[in-house]
């Protein structure tokens, strides 16, 4: 707390004798007692004045306001993204009266990524009510939690204000944690006034003495810590992270290196969650290589596996394949200090559900049953995989390989599902009958009619509608969404993170966009020769559209999920319909017979080793095992590949959850 005290001594001091700054022209700050702080927000683009030109230092702050600064304060804003699609009812608006037309709308939604703000029970934010002192004081505390910044509450003293009792509970353990740091202090007659209002004056000396916590200036730039009582404990300073990370590695007692209460550097096993957008980079030197098309990305509280870092970068696993991310992108979290890490776990029936954790809430939240189990786990239990297919148990002992059907599936089958199927799925499963949801009660299921339009564009273009459904309810939450209501757009085309709404792209009908979508997807993802194909399935961050689809890491298991739950209501004509295989290697040929030879045979080659097929049947010839595969060059229909014999084996059968 040493660094705390001198902030407060000084802020004293500066209060005793400010000094005007330089202005081009005198405003409504100058000459203010607290016109330095505020100048120093403004710099930093937390403040802004209102159009009359004046900054008003007495006006109070409402929610939106704060929630606002917040954001920009402790560096939570979205960032701009490379995907050409993002699943929009990931990103849009659930708050009820924040409109995604208004100027608040995208900070908000900042916070609530970051953790920083739940809203109140009833879906609304109230973004126009004037923000109170403890609500002012749980969201800065968040939004330090998401920056990585962890007080240890067993050092801190309980509250002592005379109206401690009129907190309410859920914000009184941040008023004691920024009260303990020095962040928020009481008034002079000993009460905190939890319900008080603040003004832009307040709002700034609170935010600049959260930076200097989440941000200090430090004598020596890099420490070596242990770890004691579920929190660091400096050990050693040292002027470079080359020395921090020496004197670690021959420490009986530190396990971190730390750069401003940031662990750079972990000498045992944790996970890097990313705290914001991050490009995966294939090298070191976080460039990107525009010769491959594996260029993924992850957004915020996606969990990576650690593998080592340097003050520059963190070398990570993603989905089962290595790479590295800026280090000021991610948190480390070494496995002494985790609160809690996602998981896979079997129901009772047999079917499998991934809970996944959100690392500043440190609360669970699942999309709902996404598969089958696999034969080897056991209810109850809990399993942990990178890629969704890999299982271990809680001690890093590998429990089984088991892939999810839907999820590997080659999207140029066809569905075995009528249109007439699709739409009985449509309007008898719909969840939100009799509910309000982005502004509307829904007495209807408003996607109804639309199996026709999901099974043309599956016989034009070959991708599967059954997927293309999935994809539609997960990106317009059942086109429920704003962007399905307003602008017919299914899809989430053009909604990237951070402006989603207005950034969508604006269709004249739900079959237009289905159409868009199909050609799009066709040419883009699932065609060979594609700008963005990993593999014409759903997949993960490691193979797979997933890799350049959406930020969001779990997005394929999410789509598979929502093709499981919806075969299962249907009866299951889809799930076990074809046999699928995976290639080994990269550079296959895909032949136009079987056992046939030369270049004027080959139809195809898969670029990548890990792509799914569709086994159609298989022969012999000459000793060698070959597959008739569902072509992944949609200008075939079929193809031949060399899958095992004395050249080795080419392709095997791919392990399912059954």
């Amino acid at each position: 707390m040493k660094k705390t005290v001198i902030f407060i001594l000084a802020m004293l001091l500066v209060l005793s004798s400010l000094t005007q700054l330089q202005t081009s022209a005198a405003d409504d700050l100058t000459g203010y007692v607290y016109e330095k702080e505020m100048r120093e927000l403004i710099e930093l683009g937390v403040l802004n004045g209102y159009p009359d030109g004046t900054y008003q230092p007495k006006r109070k702050v409402t929610r939106a306001e704060f929630a606002k600064m917040v954001v920009k304060s402790f560096e939570l804003e979205s960032q701009v993204q490379s995907a050409e699609f993002t699943s929009a009812a990931a990103t849009e608006m659930t708050f009820t009266d924040v409109p995604m037309d208004k100027w608040y709308a995208v900070p908000i939604l900042d916070a609530v990524k970051a953790g920083i703000v739940n809203g109140y029970p009833n879906d609304t934010f109230k973004p126009d009510a004037l923000i109170t002192r403890e609500q002012m004081a749980s969201m800065v505390a968040r939004a330090m939690k998401a920056k990585g910044i962890v007080t240890d509450l067993k050092e801190v003293p309980q509250l002592a204000f005379a109206d401690t009792a009129l907190i309410h509970n859920d914000h009184k353990e941040d008023v004691r944690i920024l009260t303990h740091l020095g962040i928020i202090k009481g008034n002079e007659n000993n009460t905190f006034a939890p319900k008080g209002e603040s003004e832009r004056w307040m709002v700034a000396l609170l935010m600049l003495r959260g930076r200097e916590i989440v941000f200090p200036p430090v004598p020596k730039e890099f420490q070596a810590s242990s770890i004691k009582d579920g929190a660091t404990v400096v050990v050693e300073e040292f002027d470079t992270f080359a020395e921090a990370q020496k004197y670690v590695a021959g420490s009986s007692t530190a396990q971190l290196v730390e750069r401003s209460s940031q662990i750079l550097y972990m000498k045992g096993e944790g996970l890097a969650v990313a705290n914001k957008f991050t490009e995966v980079f294939p090298t070191e030197t976080l460039k990107t290589d525009w010769n491959t098309k594996y260029r993924p990305y992850v957004t915020a509280n996606a969990e990576m596996k650690y593998l080592g870092a340097t003050d520059k970068y963190v070398k990570v696993e993603l989905a089962g394949k290595v790479g590295y991310v800026p280090a000021n992108t991610v948190n480390l979290l070494p496995k002494q200090l985790l609160t809690g890490q996602s998981y896979y776990q079997m129901t009772t029936n047999g079917e499998l559900i991934h809970y996944i954790y959100n690392h500043n809430t440190k609360a669970y939240a699942t999309a709902g049953v996404i598969g089958v189990a696999p034969e080897a786990f056991q209810a109850g239990a809990k399993y942990y995989s990178w890629d969704g297919a890999n299982f271990t148990d809680a001690t890093g002992k590998k429990v089984t390989e088991s892939h999810q059907y839907f999820n590997k599936l080659q999207l140029a089958t066809k569905t075995n599902y009528t249109a007439e199927e699709l739409d009985r799925y449509l309007k008898e499963a719909f969840p939100y009958y009799n509910r309000q949801v982005h502004g509307k009660v829904w007495t209807e299921s408003p996607l109804v009619g639309t199996g026709e339009f999901f099974k043309a564009v599956e016989a034009e273009y070959k991708v599967n509608a059954f997927y293309l459904l999935a994809h539609a309810l997960h990106e317009s939450q059942w086109g429920t969404s704003l962007i399905a209501q307003d602008k017919k757009n299914l899809f989430g085309l053009n909604a990237v993170d951070g402006d989603a709404y207005n950034g969508a792209k604006i269709y004249a009908s739900y079959k237009d966009s289905i159409i868009h979508a199909a050609q799009h997807v066709n040419g883009s993802y699932q065609k060979v020769t594609g700008t963005n194909y990993n593999g014409s399935f759903l997949g993960n961050k490691g193979m797979g559209m997933n890799v350049r689809y959406a930020s969001d890491h779990l997005w394929g298991e999410k789509i598979a999920g929502h093709m499981y739950r919806a075969d299962k209501f249907l009866g299951k004509k889809d799930l076990y319909a074809y046999n699928l295989g995976i290639t080994n290697t990269p550079g296959l040929n895909f032949r136009n017979a079987a056992g046939a030879t030369g270049a004027d045979t080959v139809l195809y080659k898969t670029p990548l080793a890990g792509i799914p097929v569709v086994i159609l049947g298989e022969t012999t010839v000459s000793g060698a095992k070959w597959y008739k595969v569902v072509s992944e060059d949609k200008a075939y229909t079929e193809a031949f590949a060399y899958g095992a014999g004395s050249l080795g084996t080419y392709i095997k059968l791919l392990p399912l959850a059954k």
